[in-house]
């Protein structure tokens, strides 16, 4: 499990980086991860540019988070493994979507409170509120879309490292 230190350190390192570093840090990313690249790219190709970009920039920082943890850096991610996540993720917002009123927020904090990964999916949720550049903020469906994103890149995370 990934720890909430983990996930302040790779934020406070990509803080850090200027413009070039955090090119190399992409091309980095991008060379070690293409099957999670091309399927983030592959799903978010309709959405427009904001949901695409920001679907990248927090898939890089759930791996470097991970770099950065104790498990150390994730392998190539095998796009078995992202298919069988995505249905994963698929059927738990089934789940969670299936609650209504003040049950779904109870549902979806008890399914969180037994995910994996849980600092993590913090972490997504606490961009997902941010506003990205010029203070405009994602729609709700938008932010859905990035967190069915990330939680399907998250959990094919999680399942490489069990194997």
């Amino acid at each position: 499990m990934v720890s909430s230190k983990s996930v302040e350190k790779a934020c406070a390192d990509v803080d850090e980086y200027n413009d070039e570093q955090m090119a190399q840090e992409f091309d980095r990313f991008f060379r070690a991860q293409p099957s999670v690249c091309e399927f983030i790219v592959e799903i978010t190709h309709e959405s427009g540019q904001k949901v695409q970009e920001l679907s990248l920039f927090l898939s890089y920082m759930v791996f470097k988070s991970a770099e950065v943890s104790d498990a150390g850096a994730a392998g190539d991610i095998k796009p078995e493994d992202i298919e069988a996540a995505y249905r994963e993720t698929e059927s738990w917002m089934t789940r969670v979507s299936q609650a209504e009123g003040g049950e779904l927020q109870d549902s979806i904090v008890r399914s969180l409170e037994q995910d994996t990964e849980p600092h993590l999916l913090q972490y997504v949720i606490s961009e997902l509120n941010e506003p990205i550049e010029d203070d405009e903020e994602l729609n709700d469906e938008e932010k859905g879309e990035v967190f069915f994103v990330l939680k399907t890149v998250i959990t094919s995370l999680c399942r490489q490292e069990n194997h």
